[in-house]
């Protein structure tokens, strides 16, 4: 077995009343490592900035762990290169709005070309963490400004409602 070395990349994250920056370790590719069956995440490098009031704002923290199930959203601050599997693949772009527990996204995604719009939605869902690109992320409640990121992946398990066009 060959033991691969992880990969720090720097995260945002945007929870329920903050955002967390830091780095976290991937072995492989982003999205499997969010929707493995491990509930936390360990980050390097911590910073937080808080969104709502009485939310904690931190810096300099070495090292902690964050649950995925509060993660709203999440993005590495550098582009992740494109999947071997999508490279050359033709896509269609449709835009969504995906309004979470606590938040809304404003975003794209795109699905290849022969893939069946009725079944957009099922493709999206069956990740956990599904990506979207163009992102404009809202906090339901508070006075920041909304996030424009220009991709992330996204918490399915926060839905309340998921709209296409």
């Amino acid at each position: 077995m060959i033991n691969v070395q992880p990969v720090w990349w720097k995260v945002e994250v945007l929870t329920l009343y903050q955002v967390i920056a830091g780095e976290m370790a991937v072995r492989g590719r982003v999205q499997p490592t969010l929707n493995d069956s491990e509930p936390f995440i360990q980050l390097h490098n911590i910073a937080t900035t808080p969104l709502l009031p009485g939310a904690p704002r931190l810096s300099a923290i070495p090292e902690g762990s964050a649950s995925k199930s509060m993660f709203s959203a999440i993005r590495t601050l550098e582009p992740e290169p494109p999947s071997q599997d999508t490279v050359g693949m033709e896509m269609i772009r449709r835009y969504l709005l995906f309004q979470g527990t606590t938040f809304t996204v404003k975003a794209a995604t795109d699905f290849p070309v022969g893939a069946d719009p009725n079944l957009h939605r099922e493709l999206l869902f069956k990740s956990r963490f599904f990506h979207v690109i163009e992102a404009t992320l809202t906090v339901v409640g508070a006075e920041a400004q909304p996030l424009s990121w220009p991709e992330c992946y996204v918490n399915r398990d926060l839905v309340v409602a998921l709209y296409l066009s």
